[in-house]
């Protein structure tokens, strides 16, 4: 911490994201009991509370009963000042959610677009959607991030998409973005987004479901191509350049690659075999707990199939529970909702060696 206290703006920075974190965590608090948790002093806590207040990121929500001295003050999260935007394209309409700080979804709607999504209509999206659409938002609700579900290879601001080896395209959207309305934006990748909405949807349904330490895999596929988002012991995994779960470019048994297999209109039997070893491949590469499969091209009459083709290519004991994704566009606007909130509320990661 010596660097740190070498510059007060860091330090400050830091200590309020501390103080933050608190409140997220914990619902409510008082200045001693943020000191108490954070480790920071109440003559810096009382101080920073005041200005997090006049910038409206927390409230006060009254005071505790008294036990004899004077009654502290408690604090908590302005959930209803800081709000994140997020969304994704697809199938002709821009798919949105507006979340606050805990990543509750408090609006969510779709906005239909005329046009096939490539470079133009990316420039259309700017122009008649963010200027107009989100603007009015933001005279309405205090939006402190956007975040954007896009399908490709996600580069900082921008992503590469393309469905063969060699004609990937640069979007740079999300600089264009944040330049264009000075909101800092977040990119994800969808199948990313996928993985997780999934898992924090499924997991309200099944209470022994770990999420903190989650192994799963969620495999998608579209007219576009199939991919992944991979989920190991809680976090998502993305690779050295953020090509992790590319499927679409797995060469299958000396039939090319998995995707321009699928193209081919190959009989059931045969995708069958090639979807079952790909699930295969899947279980000896990441060992998920889980292998989830959905997306408007999978042939979902054939999963019972599927799962029993898979026995013969799966050790025997080490097998994941292979499941069916019953809404992945929910599944999308969850996982990109809560990608965004989390980078709102971000500030400063402090990482423990």
């Amino acid at each position: 911490m010596n660097n740190l206290s070498a510059k007060p703006q860091i330090m400050k920075r830091v200590n309020s994201a501390l103080i933050k974190d608190s409140l997220k965590n914990n619902g409510s608090a008082t200045k001693a009991e943020i000191s108490e948790i954070t480790g920071i002093s109440i003559t810096t806590v009382r101080t920073l509370i005041e200005e997090l207040i006049l910038k409206k990121e927390i409230i006060s929500i009254g005071f505790d009963d008294s036990s004899g001295g004077r009654r502290a003050e408690r604090y908590s999260l302005n959930l209803d000042y800081n709000n994140a935007l997020s969304f994704y394209i697809k199938d002709g309409y821009i798919n949105y959610a507006i979340t606050n700080l805990l990543g509750n979804i408090i609006e969510e709607n779709k906005v239909k677009i005329y046009s096939d999504y490539n470079e133009q209509i990316i420039e259309e999206f700017i122009d008649t959607v963010v200027n107009g659409f989100i603007h009015n938002i933001v005279k309405d609700r205090d939006i402190r991030a956007i975040g954007i579900g896009v399908p490709g290879v996600v580069e900082n601001g921008s992503f590469f998409s393309g469905k063969g080896l060699n004609d990937w395209r640069k979007f740079e959207l999300g600089d264009y973005i944040q330049k264009k309305l000075g909101i800092p934006v977040v990119l994800e990748n969808d199948l990313n987004s996928m993985a997780l909405g999934f898992s924090l949807n499924y997991s309200q349904s099944i209470e022994v479901l770990d999420i903190e330490n989650l192994n799963l895999v969620y495999v998608h596929f579209t007219e576009a191509g199939v991919g992944a988002g991979i989920i190991a012991n809680g976090q998502l995994i993305r690779g050295g350049n953020n090509f992790a779960g590319e499927l679409g470019f797995l060469p299958i048994n000396g039939m090319g690659h998995l995707e321009k297999v699928l193209d081919n209109n190959i009989d059931d039997d045969t995708y069958i075999d090639v979807i079952s070893q790909t699930i295969a491949i899947l279980n000896c590469v990441t060992n998920p707990s889980f292998i989830v499969i959905g997306g408007e091209t999978l042939r979902k009459n054939l999963i019972d199939k599927i799962k029993n083709t898979c026995e013969k290519y799966l050790a025997n004991n080490i097998k994941p529970a292979i499941l069916l994704s019953e809404d992945s566009e929910k599944d999308y606007l969850t996982g990109i909702a809560y990608i965004t909130s989390e980078f709102m509320y971000s500030d400063i990661k402090i990482t423990k060696n």
